[in-house]
């Protein structure tokens, strides 16, 4: 299953390129309360939700989650974390014994934080390696995603 929380649309496209490749199911995790959709308002609200480990309501839920064993978890990078309803979805389920390969994009930060943020929320699962895409940079990208789903085993080389 590919799970991806998106606010601008890159983490989406990075989401869809996956999907295009490999096919599967593919979940957008969604807020209760949407975030502003001005950048400025979002990078006033995001350092206090980091800080105090906010974990908004989502609307998204996944009924057959024990059906999967391998997630691909996209996320942007938001000040150098994955983003509180990221952390949300994962925390909501027991991933123990599951494979997550996760990807972000990012400003300029690459992974930053963000897989021992999945590490920490997900001890028992086995993280891959990941994928970090810079922003403006997801709508060219197929090539080197096809290149990670390769290198970490999700599709063949032919």
């Amino acid at each position: 299953m590919i799970v991806y929380f998106s606010w601008s649309g890159n983490t989406r496209t990075v989401a869809n390129h996956i999907h295009d490749l490999i096919g599967g199911d593919i979940v957008e995790v969604e807020t209760v309360i949407s975030y502003p959709d001005s950048y400025e308002e979002v990078i006033q609200i995001a350092p206090g939700e980091l800080e105090s480990d906010y974990r908004p309501e989502l609307k998204t839920k996944v009924e057959n989650m024990d059906e999967y064993d391998t997630l691909i978890v996209g996320t942007p990078i938001w000040g150098g974390h994955l983003t509180p309803a990221m952390k949300s979805f994962l925390a909501s389920y027991d991933l123990s014994g599951k494979a997550i390969s996760p990807f972000c994009t990012h400003g300029g930060s690459g992974t930053a934080q963000s897989v021992n943020d999945i590490r920490s929320v997900c001890p028992n699962s086995t993280i891959l390696s990941s994928l970090a895409v810079y922003g403006s940079r997801a709508e060219s990208f197929r090539a080197d995603v096809e290149r990670w789903l390769e290198q970490i085993g999700i599709i063949k080389n032919n």
